[in-house]
């Protein structure tokens, strides 16, 4: 190979959006933190590495792929923060890579296919930095979608298999939008098997078929292996966060704001697809339009988008998807460039400003302001070097919304500090119940919560009475409790102020623990000699 070609664009460009989509995942997640979410797959990561599981080691409602890919990592490159933050940059720079291949292979040239990838991995996963599991589920739905696009394109049978592989495992991530992706997903996959020769049609669904036995298998081998309970699976990740969706459906609001404002951006970038495309259609004369790459496209765009919107609306969780906007400039220029119009550099021009401008926004919204983490309103000059708290937090800025200036933060480290002695100092087997999920870490022992998180509206594991209601599964939360005390042969409970004490004592006769009140408002919970129920 010649130094030339080594050194040319089409070399360079790859490497540039990747590493480019790795280091400002790695800029935006060490810029602040939300302790409940923030650390949560810290900890699931490193206990998954030493030897738990999820769905029987501790209480589950999503994401357990996340947390054994984060396991993976710490297993390669070590525990700390950066190695953590690796879970969700090597993904974003990863599915920015695809957008480029993707872009360029469609007929938009590579200046542009670049230009579009970096917005996209600008606007893609640094909004949450850190592994969340949403995060997770859209940009693997995003890579099958990828795949899907190529498959439409090609009828790529190894394309075809690899569709079902990461719808797979965005679900494993988190159920929704995987799911609803997934039926947008079947119904493109079936407008296109209409037209297809029957010996095609026979081959794209063997391939389907075989491709979906075959995960259904490894991922049933990969329970029986681990000993995680098929029960046990079934109640944490379908039945129990079916009632959490159900409470959910409930008081869901599709309003004007909800529906429309959140994504005007988005809509307005639609509108340029739905133009071109139908445009080109014209143009090409092509009357069974269904059938045509370019209509399916903007169907897949529209699907997503809907999905997405949804799972926004229904989780009530931040706004993440102005990704979308890139994408589907990206493919709008594609339309443009394959039509004869007027203006049309001055279209290329408007949809490229168009694109700046919204990443730019986003970009200063939930990067910099961190508003996907609850940050937008704390001054980012008083955060604190976590490096001086613990080597394994070197790079991180330790700023949240409950410790935004330098009094209030200097406050939290110490009290962090000294209970991480408190820790040390006790040799008993122990358990501590908090958000703060690092103190396994720390102390090199798993001394890990029954649940991966506390989440104040109690949705993170079946409580006695939730939400105004009876909860039928707080007995299999109960059974879990009570197996995790004998298996780790717990001795002493800690529960930190941010936590409330009914997260134990509404699954564990208080009469089982002799309770001593602390410094700091921690509780300690021993266990007596006599409660035969968690010894035995």
């Amino acid at each position: 190979m010649s130094l030339m070609k080594l050194f040319s664009w089409n070399t360079c460009l790859p490497v540039v959006i990747f590493l480019f989509g790795v280091l400002i995942c790695q800029y935006t997640g060490n810029r602040g933190l939300f302790p409940i979410d923030s650390f949560s797959h810290f900890d699931s990561g490193y206990r998954i590495l030493k030897g738990d599981h999820p769905f029987k080691d501790y209480w589950i409602v999503s994401g357990f792929f996340v947390d054994y890919l984060q396991s993976f990592i710490f297993y390669i490159f070590g525990v700390n923060w950066q190695t953590y933050l690796l879970n969700a940059s090597l993904l974003n720079g990863a599915v920015a890579l695809l957008v480029y291949f993707l872009f360029n292979n469609l007929g938009l040239n590579f200046k542009l296919s670049f230009f579009y990838a970096i917005c996209f991995s600008i606007l893609a996963y640094p909004s949450s930095g850190t592994p969340f599991v949403d995060h997770h589920s859209t940009l693997l739905s995003i890579i099958a979608i990828i795949m899907l696009i190529k498959s439409l394109k090609t009828n790529e049978l190894s394309l075809w298999f690899l569709v079902p592989v990461f719808l797979f495992l965005a679900f494993l991530s988190k159920q929704v939008p995987a799911t609803y992706i997934f039926f947008a997903a079947l119904f493109l996959t079936f407008l296109h098997l209409l037209h297809q020769e029957k010996k095609e049609l026979i081959k794209i669904l063997s391939t389907l078929f075989v491709s979906s036995i075959l995960l259904i298998l490894l991922f049933l081998i990969f329970l029986q292996i681990n000993g995680i309970d098929f029960k046990n699976f079934i109640t944490q990740y379908f039945y129990y966060p079916g009632i959490i969706g159900e409470e959910r459906y409930i008081s869901i609001k599709y309003d004007f704001k909800n529906t429309f404002l959140n994504f005007k951006f988005i809509y307005l970038s639609l509108f340029f697809l739905f133009f071109f495309t139908f445009q080109n259609l014209k143009n090409e004369k092509i009357k069974d339009y269904y059938k045509h790459l370019n209509f399916k496209i903007l169907l897949i765009c529209v699907l997503t988008f809907l999905t997405l919107a949804h799972h926004i609306i229904f989780t009530k969780n931040q706004i993440f998807i102005f990704f979308l906007i890139p994408l589907i400039l990206g493919f709008a220029n594609i339309q443009l460039n394959s039509i004869e119009i007027n203006y049309k550099k001055n279209l290329n021009i408007i949809l490229i400003i168009l694109c700046i401008g919204m990443t730019i926004k986003y970009h200063l919204r939930y990067n910099i302001d961190r508003k996907f983490h609850e940050l937008n309103n704390v001054q980012f000059s008083q955060s604190f070097e976590a490096k001086n708290f613990s080597t394994k937090f070197f790079g991180l800025k330790w700023i949240s919304k409950n410790s935004n200036n330098s009094e209030k933060i200097e406050a939290e480290i110490e009290f962090l500090k000294n209970f991480q002695k408190i820790l040390d100092l006790d040799k008993n087997k122990k358990i501590v119940l908090t958000n703060y999920s690092f103190f396994s870490v720390l102390s090199e022992e798993n001394v890990s919560g029954f649940s991966r998180w506390y989440p104040g509206d109690n949705s993170g594991f079946p409580m006695k009475v939730f939400w105004n209601k009876g909860n039928k599964y707080a007995q299999d939360y109960k059974d879990l409790i009570t197996s995790i005390f004998r298996k780790r042969k717990i001795k002493s409970v800690y529960i930190l102020p941010d936590i409330n004490e009914k997260n134990l004592l509404e699954y564990v006769d208080s009469k089982c623990f002799n309770k001593i009140e602390l410094e700091d408002r921690i509780i300690k919970y021993e266990v007596n000699e006599n409660c035969k129920k968690l010894l035995m």
